[in-house]
């Protein structure tokens, strides 16, 4: 099965981007995700103590005041949440930094950073989402092994491809010597080798097959083969033009080798007919 057989050829290469595939998407959970840190519920624990002690207390009230939090004229035992009095029952400090949690923060934050140590206040933002991502160690690591690995497939694919191509060259120069060959020595009334005449077709018929080319150009050139094959082996070999056409041939593989070479390693289409005509 062809697709099975891509996917067994390919099996490292298809191992190395699935595990590169899924490390990556780690580096983006955890640079995405884990909720919030310990460390900002320890400062929130601290500027919690810090702003209900009993030294930041009245500036705390005076705090929530000013940020609209607190209506005026509230105390520590009468605390009127909100910018009025209008429709609002007191309540003490303590009370309402435990009802109005949200708001409490929004006040106890600034009188902490005024008046407390560097250690209550909130670090400083997180870079953008991308930059973090492409200064993690792991995605840079990933990233470095993908780029080798793409680098290393691709010479392997054009040294592959090279020794294809001067492989087919070579067949083919074979082939147009032992045609030559066989030509001369009919002219000269000398008995021809037409073994390794025949030798030489199959030899070139194997590299056509080993180039991974595509079907259609693959089925051409095989027929191409064939045919200046047997008008050479049934004519006397004093035709010039059949030689020429031998030549062309060659001519024309080099240039699908360069043009329509595909991955090197491909599976060789179905239907290609042998060395001896049949399927």
């Amino acid at each position: 099965m062809p697709m099975v057989d891509q996917i067994r050829e390919r099996r490292w290469p298809i191992t190395v981007a699935a595990l590169s595939g899924l490390l990556v998407v780690l580096v983006v959970v955890g640079e995405t995700g884990g909720g919030q840190s310990p460390d900002d519920a320890v400062r929130a624990d601290a500027r919690r103590v810090h702003c209900l002690s009993a030294k930041q207390r009245p500036m705390l009230v005076e705090t929530a005041i000013r940020l609209d939090e607190a209506a005026p004229g509230s105390t520590e035992t009468a605390f009127w949440p909100g910018p009025t009095r209008r429709g609002a029952e007191p309540t003490t400090l303590d009370q309402w930094s435990r009802d109005s949690g949200e708001a409490f923060s929004r006040t106890c934050q600034p009188l902490a950073a005024l008046t407390g140590a560097k250690a209550l206040q909130d670090p400083a933002p997180k870079p953008p989402l991308w930059q973090r991502i492409a200064t993690n160690p792991v995605f840079t690591l990933v990233l470095g092994a993908l780029l080798t690995l793409a680098t290393t497939s691709l010479t392997a694919r054009n040294a592959r491809r090279q020794l294809l191509a001067d492989q087919l060259n070579t067949a083919a120069a074979g082939y147009l010597k032992a045609a030559d060959g066989v030509r001369r020595a009919r002219l000269r009334g000398k008995a021809p080798d037409e073994n390794a005449f025949e030798e030489s077709r199959v030899e070139l018929w194997s590299a056509i097959l080993r180039v991974p080319l595509p079907a259609a150009r693959n089925r051409a050139l095989l027929a191409r083969l064939e045919t200046a094959h047997q008008t050479l082996k049934e004519g006397d070999f004093r035709d010039e033009g059949a030689v020429e056409r031998l030549r062309e041939l060659s001519t024309e593989i080099a240039d699908a080798v360069r043009r329509d070479g595909a991955e090197a390693g491909a599976p060789v289409a179905a239907g290609t007919r042998t060395p001896g005509g049949g399927r």
